[in-house]
């Protein structure tokens, strides 16, 4: 956004954020259960909003009628700026990052240029749209040490639903059987899915919507081991209970395999040390954080 500094691009994020914790709980249910109201927000996102944004001097191809990442990028001029600066500050050339839920690639193309010709990216995105978007802006950046996948990653390969949001297309979520509108995609574990290509990962992100433990039952292997090893996910307390699990187990399993965990405030874009205690504290009731799992090494 021209003429925008980065204090003021702050200002408006952590203003966004607030914002947007207030009335989540209470715009999320209108538009998914009233389906005028959606469709009239959806009509007038999708010719006030771009089809195309720019981030940190990089651009994309993004979904107009998006209540989501667009909608975020073209009221702030950005999206998660800490957790990207986390993301990019613990990779370097030659490095393996792997990308669960890259949606159109705001993590994926800066980390295929900070690792570089002789590092690799492993980007994972099962929705259609999504993926195209992702494999165009990918094509855009001339990034070729990136791989699009279109499996979602769980905890064991097979198939699963996709049920796909009707406002939100970052907020798919995996759900076993039907689902209105959803759609059946492969599902992969990812510690086997690597070790049958070699692959030894250095950074790993998830924004799975709920699905995060599934992820990491699924990398059960990297967690008994002592690989070095960075994990960026999104914390959703609510998401996470949804789905059958105690979110303070998930934090302290981390904890026992060795990791460290930091929160990372978009409000403030620091990050600090914390506990498992601290994270619950700082964690919206509907709401998540973002943060940072390290282990050795990084």
């Amino acid at each position: 956004m021209e003429g925008v500094g980065p204090a003021d691009m702050m200002d408006r994020v952590t203003t966004f954020n607030k914002l947007r914790s207030a009335l989540a709980p209470a715009v999320r249910p209108i538009l998914e259960y009233v389906p005028p109201v959606r469709w009239a927000a959806m009509w007038w996102l999708g010719r006030r909003q771009p089809s195309e944004v720019v981030v940190d001097g990089l651009a994309y191809a993004v979904h107009p009628a998006d209540f989501g990442v667009t909608f975020e990028i073209a009221r702030t001029g950005d999206y998660e700026p800490a957790t990207r600066s986390a993301c990019l500050e613990l990779l370097e050339p030659g490095m393996t990052f792997v990308d669960i839920g890259a949606h159109v690639g705001l993590f994926a193309v800066p980390a295929a240029m900070a690792v570089g010709p002789e590092g690799h990216v492993h980007a994972f995105e099962p929705d259609p749209d999504n993926r195209a978007l992702l494999e165009r802006n990918v094509a855009r950046h001339t990034c070729g040490n990136v791989e699009v996948h279109p499996e979602a990653v769980a905890a064991a390969p097979g198939s699963l639903t996709l049920a796909r949001s009707r406002y939100n297309t970052g907020d798919h979520r995996l759900v076993e059987g039907p689902s209105r509108g959803g759609v059946s995609v492969d599902v992969i574990a990812l510690a086997p899915w690597l070790a049958t290509r070699g692959i030894t990962p250095d950074v790993i992100k998830m924004d799975v919507q709920g699905a995060e433990p599934l992820v990491i039952r699924g990398m059960s292997d990297f967690l008994e081991g002592d690989l070095a090893l960075a994990l960026l996910m999104e914390f959703a307390p609510a998401m996470l209970r949804s789905a059958g699990t105690d979110p303070s187990n998930l934090l302290a399993d981390l904890v026992s395999h060795g990791f460290d965990l930091e929160l990372i405030d978009e409000r403030t874009g620091l990050r600090s040390q914390a506990s498992v205690a601290d994270i619950m504290s700082a964690c919206p009731a509907h709401g998540y954080v973002n943060l940072l799992a390290r282990r050795g090494g990084q």
